[in-house]
């Protein structure tokens, strides 16, 4: 009985919950979004209000660490390659 079979993986990450991946990243997702429409809001209407900068900047020092920690580790290079392999001629590509 190994962790990986079908009737034991949601013992391992419950679909929906923080330790599901998707389910994060969804979440941490909509989160960038809120804050980015809190400083389009900030940026539009609340400029002449008192520590209007001050707000400004901890709203984009918390974008700028939100998306640092979505994109940590998100590796690149299998994408990248994969791009690479495809030719830019349509007409090399193998048929099948």
């Amino acid at each position: 009985m190994a962790i990986s079979d079908g009737d034991k993986l949601n013992h391992v990450v419950r679909t929906g919950s923080m330790s599901d991946v998707g389910t994060r990243m969804q979440f941490l997702i909509e989160l960038h979004e809120l804050w980015e429409t809190g400083l389009d809001i900030l940026e539009r209407f609340d400029r002449n209000t008192p520590l209007y900068e001050e707000k400004k900047k901890e709203l984009e020092s918390a974008l700028k660490l939100l998306y640092f920690h979505m994109t940590k580790d998100y590796d690149t290079l299998p994408d990248i390659a994969a791009i690479d392999a495809i030719p830019s001629n349509p007409e090399d590509i193998p048929n099948k």
